[in-house]
């Protein structure tokens, strides 16, 4: 019984190693996923065979935005459904705010000039005039965080704010879920691939099971150690 309580304290040991490791191995992963994604998304490439691509391509050139990014942005905020609308009211392809939108026109004049009044729904809606005022705010965000387009995915979703409190992508489980899921249609948008190795999310699940692993072999030793200490009468089990 000595014998198993040693081995299994050798694979408690390996277990803590491997969970440590896969998590350093996943941020490195990410890290390098996001240099790529970024580096990526500078180089501001056309779309093609994609909804709406004239008009994204066209705001992309307008604004100094990766056309690329912003179609990820569409896919990932409504999977270009023109007439989308969340529960938090944001409106159309890149679910645009009515607060975001008066501050970006206020801005740009995007539509300015089109109705007496402010805008409503049928601007909203309006392909062209989203895909713009959308690609506007991405295109300020992209500057104002240097191009780490991770983070201006991230402010975009959660705002700059957020983004700004904690120096990166927020720790909130949406927008880390909302950047993967932009940065995976980017990548299939661009034609691109992954640096190599194991993704950040299979790094992670390594880790999840060398976890559990460490909490079943851990309630294995503490079960062993106690029957060999009634063995015993001690800590002495030779």
């Amino acid at each position: 019984m000595l014998a198993l309580w040693l081995m299994l304290l050798c694979v408690l040991a390996a277990q803590v190693a491997v969970f440590n490791l896969s998590l350093l191995l996943a941020d490195y992963s990410r890290r390098g996923v996001y240099a790529s994604f970024s580096a990526g998304t500078a180089a501001k490439r056309k779309i093609s065979g994609l909804p709406y691509a004239d008009k994204i391509n066209q705001s992309g050139n307008s604004y100094g935005i990766s056309p690329e990014l912003i179609a990820a942005v569409i896919q990932a905020e409504s999977s270009f459904q023109p007439h989308a609308r969340s529960k938090a009211g944001a409106y159309g392809l890149m679910q645009v705010t009515p607060g975001t939108w008066k501050l970006v026109n206020s801005q740009a004049n995007i539509c300015s000039g089109r109705h007496q009044g402010g805008c409503g729904a049928d601007c909203f809606y309006d392909a062209e005039l989203n895909i713009a005022i959308g690609s506007y705010y991405l295109s300020q965000l992209f500057t104002r965080y240097n191009g780490h387009a991770e983070w201006a995915v991230a402010a975009y979703n959660a705002g700059p704010g957020a983004v700004d409190k904690y120096g990166g992508i927020p720790p909130y489980a949406e927008t880390s879920e909302y950047v993967a899921r932009v940065i995976a249609s980017w990548y299939e948008i661009s034609g691109q691939l992954p640096p190599g190795g194991l993704s950040a999310y299979d790094w992670t699940k390594v880790a999840w099971v060398s976890g559990w692993g460490i909490v079943l072999t851990a309630g294995g030793l503490v079960a062993i150690g106690y029957r060999l200490f009634q063995r015993h009468k001690s800590l002495y089990w030779r």
